[in-house]
């Protein structure tokens, strides 16, 4: 049982080091004047996730231990993140871009590996919730420090990004040994491609829950990418008003064993959509109400079953159905869906929409502007819930009815 306190320290460590760099990344680039490139800065960010997870995940099965892969990414990406200020400061968008970039091919596929070196030590449905909790916990403290210390429009955030993420790769060198589960298998194109997480697809309800993350990714980009340039123009910091909504993730986290035993798949994960819906209506009545502090509580206090129910359920769905020896690919190809194809498209769509929609800076002449923006993810979401309700039946997954936390 002593890896779980390792687990967790690794978990926390992870969050930590992407919340200090992409939690305010937008309120940073609105405050040196460069808000029109938050979209396209998502957008190249999902296609770096494109790129590596699958590619990194392989290596992970099959030729290099996840916790060695995991660290060498980390200290790697804590140089380019400390270049990152110079970009900013001198408006050089094109330099800015590459090197997002280049932290995106090297942060995101730690996460799918991440989760891969948790689920092979644990029981998943029992464990993971509680590991992926600590997280939430890393999130949350780093967002307190960015309020804190003023750095939440500040290029500082990259800087603390930059020294974290040292601490933390040196950190993957003491993690429990996670050697490649498919070390020794003959090399094949088959592997070169990672079609044996593509594989996956061949099941139609796998087929339902990935292109269901994929469209809702639209309304979660429009929320993560401009929530924290909305809050300020309502007068609120954004850092700070965010940790109320990863407060309710940590709530929402211990219940997801006992919940999902309880419920199953379907149930959890549609539940969490139809919040999507609620929460993006939400902010779109924020803009325009003198009570709009109560619609921006309730969209934060939203924020648990949003992402528990959604993706945190989704990732033990993925890890159930995937084999032993395709487990840090198929964690991979869920991220890559997601937080590749999914956020490339969606930052593409919600940089649009937003650049076109919201002209002015504050309020009033702002107001109307926003109310109409945060509707469209809201219809998005609409959808994403009425096709996963109707579609996916899924009975291959049986859970537990006990549950144990």
């Amino acid at each position: 049982m002593l890896k779980i306190p390792r687990l967790l320290v690794m978990m926390f460590l992870q969050y930590f080091v992407q919340g200090a760099w992409n939690m305010v990344i937008g309120a940073v680039l609105a405050s040196y004047g460069l808000k029109e490139i938050v979209g396209s800065t998502y957008s190249v960010l999902g296609l770096a996730t494109i790129i590596s997870p699958l590619f990194i995940g392989m290596i992970a099965d099959r030729f290099i231990a996840s916790q060695k892969v995991m660290g060498i990414l980390h200290i790697l990406n804590a140089i380019v993140l400390f270049t990152l200020p110079n970009f900013v400061e001198g408006g050089n968008i094109a330099g800015f871009l590459i090197m997002i970039f280049i932290v995106g091919l090297l942060f995101y596929p730690t996460t799918a590996l991440a989760n891969s070196v948790s689920f092979r030590h644990i029981d998943g449905v029992r464990w993971f919730p509680i590991i992926r909790v600590f997280g939430t916990i890393g999130f949350m403290v780093v967002g307190l420090i960015l309020g804190y210390t003023g750095f939440s429009s500040s290029i500082n955030s990259f800087l603390l990004a930059s020294g974290a993420s040292v601490v933390y790769g040196l950190y993957c060198f003491t993690l429990p040994n996670t050697p490649p589960a498919a070390k020794g298998k003959k090399f094949s194109i088959r592997d070169a491609m990672c079609l044996d997480a593509l594989s996956l697809f061949k099941n139609k309800y796998f087929t339902i829950f990935m292109l269901s993350t994929f469209i809702l990714m639209i309304t979660k980009t429009a929320y993560s990418a401009y929530i924290p340039v909305y809050l300020p123009v309502l007068g609120l910091e954004p850092a700070s008003m965010m940790q109320i909504a990863i407060a309710t993730e940590v709530i929402f986290m211990f219940l997801l064993s006992f919940l999902l035993a309880r419920f199953g798949f379907k149930k959890i994960i549609l539940f969490g959509a139809i919040c999507w819906v609620i929460r993006s209506l939400m902010l779109s009545q924020a803009a325009v109400s003198e009570n709009y502090m109560f619609y921006i509580l309730g969209t934060l206090l939203l924020q648990g079953i949003c992402w528990d129910f959604f993706f945190t359920a989704g990732d033990i769905y993925v890890d159930k159905k995937a084999g032993p020896e395709i487990k840090a690919q198929a964690q991979g190809l869920r991220f890559i869906v997601s937080n590749g194809f999914g956020v490339f498209m969606a930052a593409s769509v919600c940089g649009f929409i937003n650049n076109r929609v919201v002209t002015e800076k504050t309020l009033p002449e702002a107001a109307s502007q926003w109310q109409e923006f945060w509707i469209y993810p809201a219809v998005v979401a609409a959808v994403v819930a009425i096709g996963f309700w109707i579609f996916f039946k899924d009975k291959d997954i049986i859970m537990e009815r006990k549950a144990k936390i």
